[in-house]
């Protein structure tokens, strides 16, 4: 197909393989190998020593990655985070309008949330079609952080941006069944059929499991004779990881490491509480490369994915699939009816604990650090779901058909 060509809007891309960056960079890399020209429109990055270092044009696998010139700090107060999104916003239109002849289709995300604006305005003036990511649904999560009112005048407006944008896309691609019945709520019934449910996902190529006694990761931080619960990413504001701490002080006197692996908001506030408590037996790291990403899920006898109560259905935890991918089982902080939630059930793939207390944690990890047996056979069920359903294959495989029918100007979801 001639019109094999799209642009990428997106706010992370490689070599920031954090939150949206590692699954955009990951989809277009696969996007490319099917036969797709994509460039990519993004912010420079935010985290590590790439943030002064990275180049701003650069050919990567394929792609060509345009980052675009911003203002303000997407790390510091929401002044300045919102003058980031908005000058953002603002180079990315000024880039896709001298470019608008190139491209035949749009593909962007919500991150951060006005972006689909852009997709939006081209729709309207020029007739090009955008393809919609939902990651996260915007104000709902503002007003459940307790940032906006449900009624004030920026939260009407804010709701009524992202209705318009979810309106006008030609695909709007949700992460998940919780996520699903949101959006559908937010459009008339005759523009359902726009919305396509493909799930997130983690590259098989590049994530297996790596067995304990290889595990390069483990050796390096000095892990050994432990059972290693493990949290890797962003610690953000939606993610209820405070009770984790309270475990920890439940089980100091055990054989029990909890490892925190990333950055983000909440990561100051919790090393406070270890301190206040003066617990030897919670560890942070820093992120850490992708290429020891298979080692570092591995480490872990099981994996915290967690999302608080509020904003079930509002965002979807995705590090579920590469912890799938890496065979290790899953202590799930979510709803029983989230994505995650059902998933974890439906896969048997480990335990879902809704608003637990730090004696329901404890009680829990006590029972699997002495049940080896369940432990594997969680393990065994999520990588076999996972290669069945959630690799970066079947996602590519579903993004391309959406695509190629978005460009025809088909039905996405015949």
């Amino acid at each position: 197909m001639d019109n094999k060509r799209f642009v990428l809007l997106c706010q992370h891309f490689y070599p920031e393989m954090i939150s949206t960056g590692m699954h955009m960079t990951e989809l277009a890399e696969r996007l490319t190998e099917l036969g797709w020209q994509i460039t990519v429109y993004c912010a420079r990055p935010s985290w590590g020593t790439e943030a002064e270092t990275t180049a701003q044009t650069l050919h990567y696998n394929g792609i060509e990655i345009i980052r675009v010139n911003t203002l303000g700090d997407q790390k510091k107060s929401l002044l300045s985070r919102a003058l980031f999104a908005l000058s953002f916003l603002w180079s990315v239109g000024l880039l896709l309008w001298r470019q608008r002849q190139h491209f035949p289709a749009v593909v962007v995300t919500t991150n951060p949330p006005f972006l689909g604006l852009v997709g939006w305005l081209f729709a309207k003036l020029f007739k090009l079609p955008y393809l919609l990511i939902v990651y996260d649904i915007y104000p709902e999560i503002a007003v459940n952080l307790g940032v906006l009112s449900p009624r004030s005048p920026i939260t009407r407006i804010w709701r009524w941006i992202t209705e318009l944008i979810f309106r006008h896309a030609a695909v709007l691609v949700v992460i998940g069944r919780d996520m699903e019945r949101i959006v559908r709520q937010k459009l008339p019934c005759h523009l359902h059929h726009r919305i396509i449910r493909i799930p997130n996902w983690s590259d098989e190529k590049r994530v297996k499991p790596v067995p304990k006694q290889h595990n390069s990761f483990r050796h390096q931080h000095g892990i050994h004779n432990v059972f290693v619960v493990q949290y890797a990413g962003r610690m953000g504001r939606t993610h209820n990881l405070e009770p984790i701490i309270e475990a920890a002080r439940e089980l100091a006197t055990e054989k029990v490491l909890f490892q925190f692996v990333g950055e983000g908001a909440k990561k100051e506030t919790l090393q406070q509480l270890v301190a206040q408590h003066n617990l030897s037996n919670v560890q942070f790291l820093g992120y850490q490369p992708m290429e020891c990403l298979a080692e570092m899920l591995s480490a872990a006898d099981l994996a915290l994915v967690c999302l608080d109560e509020a904003f079930t259905g509002l965002s979807v935890p995705s590090k579920s699939y590469g912890i799938m991918a890496s065979g290790t089982p899953i202590l799930g902080f979510v709803q029983p009816d989230s994505e995650i939630g059902q998933m974890i059930t439906e896969e048997a793939c480990g335990v879902v604990l809704p608003n637990p207390t730090a004696e329901q944690i404890a009680h829990t990890l006590r029972r699997l650090v002495h049940n080896r047996h369940t432990l594997e056979a969680m393990s065994a069920a999520g990588h076999h779901a996972f290669l069945n359903k959630y690799t970066l294959s079947h996602a590519a495989s579903a993004y391309d058909a959406a695509l190629a029918r978005m460009v025809a100007g088909l039905n996405p979801t015949l």
